[in-house]
């Protein structure tokens, strides 16, 4: 039995990032962000504050409903933690742009986001990659589009 792969942290970064916005239902979506976010983080999106659940609401209003999802990055680079190298952990940034297209009723919003998180790792995850994020900070522009 070979080896699990454990990807590079930023494209862990992107990949989970990805898989929030394009997940189809609540158990999808719920899945995604229990293995991106940890129980303890720290939050602030535009400066303020946030909870783990407030910052969960925020992702999960903007995915509601029958849609698709687009994500782009336009930069990602990170910092690994020199003390761990075989955990693959540390601090990255990513921008991106996350295109939500609704059939019912028709419309389109753009969140272009500028993120900013640590991920390290948690030991009260069990398996072979058990790295989340411990702390978030995010600039983020929410544009709705009607058609």
């Amino acid at each position: 039995m070979s080896e699990p792969i454990i990807l590079a942290l930023p494209d862990w970064v992107e990949q989970h990032i990805t898989t929030l916005y394009k997940a189809k239902n609540d158990d999808d979506f719920n899945t995604a962000f229990d293995a991106f976010i940890s129980h303890h983080v720290q939050v602030k999106v535009d400066g303020k504050p946030m909870s783990r659940e407030q910052y969960k609401k925020l992702l999960m209003d903007e995915i509601k409903g029958d849609f698709q999802a687009r994500v782009s990055f336009n930069g990602v680079v990170s910092v690994p933690d020199v003390t761990k190298p075989a955990i693959v952990t540390g601090t990255v940034g990513a921008f991106f742009k996350a295109v939500i297209t609704r059939t019912i009723p028709v419309s389109e919003t753009t969140v272009t986001s500028s993120l900013n998180v640590v991920v390290s790792r948690d030991t009260s995850v069990k398996g072979n990659d058990n790295r989340r994020v411990t702390n978030l900070d995010e600039v983020r522009t929410v544009v709705p589009s009607p058609f």
